[in-house]
């Protein structure tokens, strides 16, 4: 089913990844998955809209409805579209669940103000910027929140009445599925699913596809812990990442070393008494210039910048 929103990437036998189409408002990645008697989607998109397209596209795709559906974590981009699958059932971790449960009802005008305050931050980004790959992606960044700004009036929060604590099996005729947390790196609590038959692993956004990881609100130090355990524990061929195209384990190394290098270079800046505005200046970190999302680089390193300094204080 033809949509603006995303393509479809089939990944291994019986899994497709919906892979977002850039600045078209979906934003993150989602999977269909065909158990035999059942079938599972994992992550909704950023959307109400884009999330109707999904369900549809996984029911043409396996000729069932949607039975479960799988949130990786709590961010919008992936749970937005939640509101589309009210006849499944939503699994996701106790805490995932518990930080949806929290944030209540979509409040309208505090989710407008916040879109708009991050739509002014990245025009007034955007006016510092000459590179050519940052201005494409910084439009494609304000096409999506304008997108987003214009949804959140239909948006309707939808809480998992499923939950797990470490690791949920749901076996299917043809495949089964393992739902898995290590903890949490990239949000407070993230979640994995991974298919043994086929050897596929569905990552939410702990491991994104030479995409700038967003680190604000994580915790580096975890994330990396979190992704060494799956290289130590699942036999994967295939990655359907939470951003950008399905890619091959190969991705998690790198994204080990972005944060890994993130890291070493905002602990200098944070020892070097020069300011964080010298180090912004600097632009994006050398060999990551040419990845999705560079804007992101800068949230990313004044998130660390300022608690590192906090550490380094007490």
């Amino acid at each position: 089913m033809n949509n603006k929103y995303f393509t479809i990437q089939q990944a291994s036998e019986g899994i497709w990844a919906a892979i977002s189409v850039p600045g078209s408002g979906s934003l993150g990645n989602a999977a269909i998955i065909d158990l035999g008697d059942l079938t599972v989607v994992v992550d909704t998109t950023n959307l109400p809209h884009s999330g109707a397209f999904l369900r549809q596209t996984a029911e043409q795709l396996t000729n069932k409805p949607v039975k479960y559906v799988v949130n990786t974590h709590f961010h919008g981009d992936h749970v937005n579209g939640n509101q589309a699958f009210m006849k499944s059932e939503f699994i996701s971790t106790v805490w995932t669940r518990d930080l949806l449960s929290d944030m209540g009802e979509v409040n309208i005008d505090l989710m407008q103000q916040n879109t708009q305050k991050l739509i002014n931050s990245l025009i007034q980004v955007r006016s510092q910027q000459r590179g050519p790959h940052m201005l494409t992606e910084i439009d494609y960044d304000l096409s999506v929140q304008k997108t987003l700004y214009d949804a959140i009036p239909s948006l309707r929060r939808v809480i998992p009445t499923i939950t797990f604590d470490d690791k949920l099996v749901i076996k299917g005729t043809k495949r089964t599925i393992e739902v898995l947390s290590y903890g949490g790196g990239h949000s407070l609590s993230d979640a994995v699913v991974y298919v043994p038959e086929e050897r596929t692993l569905i990552t939410g956004d702990l491991i994104t596809n030479k995409t700038i990881p967003v680190m604000p609100h994580g915790n580096p130090y975890a994330w990396i812990r979190i992704l060494r355990r799956i290289q130590k524990d699942l036999k994967v061929d295939t990655v359907i990442p939470g951003h950008g195209d399905v890619s091959t384990p190969d991705r998690i190394p790198d994204v080990i070393r972005f944060l890994e290098e993130t890291i070493s270079y905002v602990s200098k800046a944070a020892t070097s008494g020069k300011s964080e505005s010298y180090w912004l200046d600097q632009g994006v970190l050398k060999d990551y210039e040419d990845w999705h999302l560079p804007q992101y680089f800068r949230w990313n390193f004044r998130w660390l910048f300022n608690s590192m300094l906090i550490q380094n204080n007490r």
